[in-house]
């Protein structure tokens, strides 16, 4: 085999390594941001074979080589697109996805993947060409290990196979800053300067921070004009310059050569920019019809963008919507891998002796040229609130350039002769044992973590315990799993599923339904069977602490974990009509003839003014296909059973027979009061007939599956006019656990063995509750017997506890008969409530009291 053959498979067995990490098993998991970037590929490909060209800018990024990424993709696998396409799409929900769906034999995750393929193929190619600059600037040995340390690098590999700017920016980045090198450190060639404008062009059309690039080469430059401006030591005198540094040079001689390399390096700078703007005008279309609008767009847009997170970051155990200077040092530490962490301290320490390879001053001066440039870009990064860990990719790479050198200066170190023998032939130097290491160290946690490379985080920081303590953790991964197991449920294309990375990461695999997380309404809850939360999620406490502690204290049904990480939780709520953190009324949720459930209502005041008007609304939801559009009757009834008020027809005025099962509608109805209305408590009852027969359909409670004494539902206690005030008003009132306040009690000072004792009680409602408790009177004798009681509903079953709303008040009447022959004597009162066998704890103030409360006592005679 002739050594041009064997150096080409050689090169093909490197670019092979550097693809196939990237390139396997594509549909395992998808980021939050990637059907987004699907979409707009789609809107690219549209406009592209249109000839809308101004269309072709979808976002600030640009995200241009990513769109062209997808597009092709697009094309290779849908061929058809473009003439089928009804148009442009919207990316905040997945519309584009419905429509693929629905029109054609594709998936979207199957035309995310295709897209992926040409990432993961750019990115490797990209990775591939730095070896030529490398081979030039730090020689052939550093090159190979250096590209080693490149393709295999976890965090890179990870975001380098996703439909998404941040892996092809760090290539496109990293790939123009070799190219400017050796430029400047490898024969001042205009070729190399012109192939680095190029590619900094994509690079700019990728993402908006690869204009990082311009400062960072702006001090390079600077730092060689001082360098031909300097006096010049005699290079002789210099005692770690190399023998090829100390030969004579004619530039060093010459009067005029300051000004003509001056003249060189600015004009190679200027190049540089005139070639990066004209590819950057050249591939982007949007750039040909509308170039002043585009960049106008750009700028605008791009400044909302940095100024922070919508919802917060996390940073050193706590949400926050900026995490500060530190964050970049502290993120970059826990994604590198040990061998990094090796070959850097390697490299600092063989700079500072000058050890090989740095008395070659092309090695030397690239690699401070690597360092400047990630300095630059770390410390321009960190000015913005917005930070993830991402986005300073391209500083990975550059690092892991000079990783690579450390570790070949670290081979170089000559054994002691005291070392022993054994030792001695094991000879650190040779590039086997160099790459070994390298892989056990870098490679091989690569590796270990296909194909959730995001899960990785350095064992040295901590690893994965450290992580999610520290960090922002999770960008998707494992919400495949999580969807995989709800595929495998009962009836699991009927489902839905709420998440917090519901569309894309979660929908691209679930057959039900995947809703966002709607935390202030309650419609994206009263109908979900699931809900996946996720571990950002935890960490940043969203919605609130309150949601958070809530799922906390529930036991999933499923967990997924990944990496030593729990990246997801699965909870089962076909049981649970609604989380308790969201602000609606359940307790009267009844089912109407097993075809319609009120879930629950919505009322926002327990008292109406005569005269007044309140818009009730009624959450109902069709548990099966409906024959006959149903009439829903709302009436507001006085104890007697009077009606003051009624209002019935059609739910919010749509056909029942139209309700597909399971959805939930808002019913709303405006309860208006007479003029002339009595004051006083009435009770609004929820029912459901068939308008031709009139016959109802009976009501069931949810919670105890019983039936109910009325075919309609008690759903609140309203008052109407101004609640009145005991007789005996308490100055501090016994709490009863936290619903109820016994604020009043009214009785007489005697009475006569034989006779009524009548007793009017003062309650006040201080939350909602779904248990209709009892209350209960007792009547003890001096020496504590119990002589007499009575058990009832309030308000003898017309206001049972389940109808009271925060706020409402009532006097509540107990006429107990005593028994005759009682002896003359101090007789004591004591309240409580109960449901079952349990009673509600009393407190007075801050003072327990126990299961019941002394309310007063009353003199027998």
């Amino acid at each position: 085999m002739n050594s041009r053959l064997r150096s080409t498979l050689f090169l093909l067995l490197l670019f092979l390594i550097a693809w196939l990490p990237r390139a396997l098993a594509l549909d395992a998991f998808v980021t939050p941001d990637e059907r987004k970037w699907l979409a707009r590929s789609a809107n690219f490909t549209y406009a592209l074979s249109h000839g809308e060209f101004a269309e072709t800018f979808q976002r600030e990024h640009p995200g241009v080589t990513v769109m062209w990424a997808g597009t092709v993709g697009l094309l290779t696998s849908f061929p058809e697109y473009p003439q089928l396409a009804p148009g442009y799409f919207t990316w905040e929900r997945e519309n584009f996805e419905a429509w693929v769906l629905e029109n054609t034999p594709h998936t979207p995750l199957d035309l995310l993947v295709a897209g992926r393929r040409w990432i993961a193929l750019g990115v490797a190619l990209l990775l591939w060409l730095a070896i030529f600059p490398l081979r030039r600037l730090i020689g052939p040995n550093a090159a190979y290990l250096a590209f080693f340390f490149l393709a295999l690098d976890p965090f890179s590999v990870a975001l380098s196979r996703q439909l998404h700017p941040d892996g092809f920016e760090a290539g496109f980045t990293f790939l123009a800053l070799l190219y400017f090198l050796a430029w400047l450190y490898a024969g001042r060639r205009w070729r190399d300067v012109v192939m680095s404008g190029i590619v900094m062009g994509l690079a700019w059309l990728t993402k908006t921070p690869a204009a990082l690039l311009v400062p960072a080469g702006t001090v390079l430059v600077g730092i060689e004009l001082w360098q031909v401006w300097r006096p010049r030591q005699d290079p002789d005198q210099n005692p770690h310059l190399s023998d090829r540094d100390r030969r004579p040079s004619p530039l060093r001689r010459s009067p005029f050569v300051p000004a003509k390399a001056t003249r060189r390096l600015l004009g190679g700078y200027v190049i540089w920019g005139l070639v990066a703007s004209a590819a950057f005008i050249v591939l982007w279309p949007a750039m040909w019809s509308d170039p002043v609008n585009t960049l106008t767009r750009m700028a605008t847009e791009m400044e909302a963008y940095v100024e922070g997170h919508v919802n917060p970051n996390y940073f050193w155990g706590r949400p926050t919507g900026d995490p500060g200077w530190f964050f970049y040092p502290v993120a970059y530490f826990f994604r590198i891998t040990p061998a990094v962490v090796v070959g850097l301290v390697a490299a600092v320490i063989a700079r500072i002796r000058l050890a090989w390879p740095f008395p070659e001053s092309r090695t030397r001066h690239t690699l401070r040229g690597l360092a400047i440039f990630s300095a630059v870009f770390i410390v321009f990064m960190s000015i913005p609130a917005k930070k993830f860990d991402r986005y300073i990719l391209p500083a990975f790479l550059a690092l892991d350039v000079v990783a690579a050198v450390g570790w070949l200066a670290l081979a170089q170190v000559p054994w002691k002769n005291t070392v022993a023998p054994w030792r001695q032939r094991l000879r650190l130097r040779t590039p086997a044992v160099i790459v070994l290491a390298g892989f056990v160290f870098h490679g091989l946690f690569t590796v270990a973590t296909f194909p959730y490379y995001l899960t990785y985080y350095n064992p040295l920081a901590g690893g994965s315990w450290a992580a999610p303590r520290v960090l922002f953790v999770g960008w998707g991964e494992g919400l495949d799993e999580a969807a995989r197991w709800l595929n495998e449920q009962p009836n699991a294309a009927d489902t839905r599923v709420a998440a917090w990375y519901a569309d894309g990461p979660l929908s691209y695999y679930l057959d039900g339904q995947a809703v966002p997380m709607g935390y202030s309404s309650p419609l994206s809850w009263l109908d979900t069977d699931y809900v996946v939360t996720y571990v950002n999620q935890w960490q940043r406490q969203i919605p609130s602490p309150e949601a958070v502690a809530w799922f906390e204290e529930q036991t999933p049904a499923k967990r997924v974990d990944a990496g030593g990480i729990e990246l997801a939780r699965v909870y089962d709520l076909r049981e649970t009509l609604l989380p308790p953190f969201i602000d609606l009324n359940t307790s009267a949720a009844a089912d109407f003839g097993d075809k319609i459930r009120l879930v629950g209502v919505d009322i926002p005041a327990p008292i109406l003014a005569p005269g007044g008007e309140m818009l009730v609304t009624l959450y109902l939801q069709a548990l099966a296909p409906m024959e006959v559009n149903y009439n829903v009757l709302v009436r507001l009834l006085a104890p007697d059973g009077s009606e003051l008020w009624r209002e019935e027809g059609w739910p919010w005025g749509a056909p029942t027979t139209n309700w597909p099962v399971r959805d939930v509608r808002p019913d709303g109805r405006t309860v208006t009061i007479p003029l002339d209305a009595r004051a006083g408590l009435y009770q609004l009852v929820v029912s459901f007939y068939d308008p031709a027969t009139f016959a109802p359909l009976p009501a069931v409670d949810v919670r105890s599956g019983q039936p109910l004494a009325s075919d309609g539902r008690d759903v609140a206690l309203l008052a109407v006019g101004a609640a009145g005030t005991s007789e005996q008003p308490r100055d501090v009132a016994w709490h009863y656990g936290d619903l109820f306040a016994l604020s009043g009690v009214t009785l007489p000072a005697t009475v006569r063995a034989g006779e009524t004792l009548s007793v009017s009680l003062q309650w006040d409602s201080l939350a909602i509750t779904p248990v209709d408790y009892t209350t209960f009177l007792h009547v003890l004798a001096p020496g504590g017997d119990m002589v007499a009681q009575l058990d009832k509903q309030p308000l003898d079953g017309f206001a049972p506890t389940h109808t009271w709303l925060p706020g409402t008040r009532l006097e509540d009447r107990f006429v107990i008969d005593l028994p005759a022959g009682l002896a003359p004597g101090t007789y004591s009162l004591h309240a409580g409530m109960y449901v079952g066998d349990t009673r509600l704890p009393v407190k007075e103030g801050d003072k327990s009291v126990g299961d019941s409360a002394r309310i007063g006592s009353v003199e027998v005679e």
